[in-house]
């Protein structure tokens, strides 16, 4: 996103000479009011000033080509006009302009040169665009009108805010893969990396679907109201299980410094995303060929098969030797607690056992084979029912073992815990797309999972600096 400074912008003479001169003239129009009401009004003249000047600023780009134009070495003719409304952060611009169409085809497709010079995206100008994609990226547009309402902006209507996140949220999926190889040549590793560690979940969420036919009708309230419309299409909310990953860079304690979030819906395929995560993998072990490189999530075999494949990947391509692969600890204590409760009746004993349990499993990479052992031995005596229940923890002990070597992970400095996996889970696609009454079509989610993971990477403001040519062309004269 393009900012200005503006320390060095107010620092110039010309500039403050305008400011002095904005002042004079705005004090004229302040009512003899309480401090608020100036206050409210000073802002909505200088909003109204800003619009103004934008609107003129569009008419005299768009009033400036002529019958034929070259857009990016193509020749185009102009073809018809029309008024149309952009917007800004400051209300509606309404510009009059030509649509231009190629001059080699015939019934081509048409342009319009003045978006694409002054860089207007999906109907609104470059500062909107990017405070619609934040915006986007972080709650519903309803909250995104209040908050601008809020400070004393004019927000294009709902609905046209709506049009505008979701066109840009699609785009921005359909981009991300190639911006995204072009962000990872410019960032350097931080300071104190050590390791890089990698994880992969999934979580629900409620997603619109269109009822089959046939299909018996999901229990629903009644509508208080009549509709006032056509009925849509009968749907169905089904909770779905989307994908998320994670990629950080830890230091010698394993604590993250830098992590990439990524998330999917659950109709893509997850290949993609762990693609994506690999070449994060990938970028950081070329610039450090020392870097410890480690797996820790929970243990879905699904996503230990797609992790593991990401890895072997990188492992026939010579980027990797090795990788070091763990069960998230706070699992396995789970697990034990809960074999505890089966074969020991006593709470104290269990809580003191469990504590003697965790400590040893920081001090041996072979405690989880001694544990494993004494919980089978004390399940000899156990009833039937209560063998058959304990049985499935130790199933889970016996198929996953060998990634609960906890002393390995932390001397090579990786963490024993997929915190930073698990809470992706909750700030990409819980805190977006599950509030309340919230459900979604498989393209909106996809559009607002990218956002969201970009921005809760760290990178939208430069993802957008490459994102925003997409809406701009080089336009001159035709030969």
């Amino acid at each position: 996103m393009r900012t200005v400074n503006r320390n060095e912008l107010f620092a110039k003479p010309e500039v403050k000479g305008v400011i002095e001169e904005l002042k004079t003239v705005a004090r004229r129009a302040l009512p003899d009011s309480d401090f608020s009401e100036r206050e409210a009004v000073m802002l909505a003249v200088l909003d109204e000033a800003g619009r103004g000047l934008l609107e003129e600023e569009l008419q005299a780009i768009a009033d400036g080509f002529d019958d034929r134009v070259a857009v990016a070495g193509i020749e185009h003719k102009r073809h018809e006009p029309g008024t149309v409304n952009y917007y800004c952060l400051s209300g509606v611009l309404r510009v009059r302009r030509y649509t231009y169409r190629r001059a080699d085809v015939r019934n081509g497709s048409t342009v319009v040169p003045l978006e694409l010079v002054a860089g207007l995206a999906e109907g609104a100008t470059p500062a909107l665009a990017y405070n619609v994609a934040h915006g986007y990226a972080q709650h519903d547009m309803r909250l995104h009108g209040e908050a601008l309402l809020a400070a004393h902006r004019t927000p294009p209507p709902r609905a046209t805010l709506e049009r505008m996140a979701k066109r840009l949220a699609a785009v921005s999926h359909e981009v991300a893969p190639r911006i995204e190889a072009i962000l990872r040549r410019a960032e350097a590793l931080p300071d104190g990396a050590h390791a890089i560690c990698v994880g992969l979940d999934r979580t629900s969420v409620p997603m619109a679907e269109e009822r089959p036919a046939g299909a018996p009708e999901k229990p629903r309230r009644e509508r208080r109201k009549p509709r006032k419309r056509c009925a849509p299409k009968p749907i169905d909310v089904n909770f779905r299980m989307p994908y998320v990953g994670t990629v950080s860079i830890v230091n010698d304690h394993g604590e993250a410094i830098v992590t990439r979030r990524y998330a999917a819906p659950a109709c893509d395929d997850p290949t993609t995303l762990v693609e994506r995560m690999m070449a994060d993998v990938r970028a950081a072990v070329r610039r450090k060929p020392s870097l410890n490189v480690g797996v820790v999530q929970d243990g879905a075999p699904e996503m230990w098969n797609l992790v593991r494949g990401g890895l072997a990947n990188l492992r026939d391509d010579g980027v990797v030797a090795s990788w070091e692969e763990g069960i998230d600890r706070y699992h396995l204590l789970e697990r034990l607690g809960n074999a505890l409760e089966i074969i020991e009746p006593d709470a104290a004993v269990r809580s003191h056992k469990l504590h003697e349990w965790n400590e040893r499993l920081d001090l041996k990479d072979t405690a989880i084979d001694s544990i494993e052992r004494e919980l089978a031995e004390r399940c000899v005596d156990l009833s039937e029912a209560k063998q058959n229940a304990a049985m499935e923890h130790l199933v889970y002990i016996e198929n996953n073992k060998d990634r609960m070597r906890y002393v390995t992970l932390s001397t090579s400095g990786l963490p024993i815990g997929s915190g930073v996996t698990e809470s992706a889970a909750k700030t990409v696609v819980g805190r977006r797309a599950k509030n309340s009454g919230q459900r979604w079509s498989q393209s909106g989610l996809r559009g607002v999972l990218t956002l969201r993971a970009i921005h809760q990477s760290d990178r939208l403001p430069r993802f957008w600096n490459h994102l925003s040519r997409r809406y701009t062309a080089v336009v001159a004269e035709a030969a």
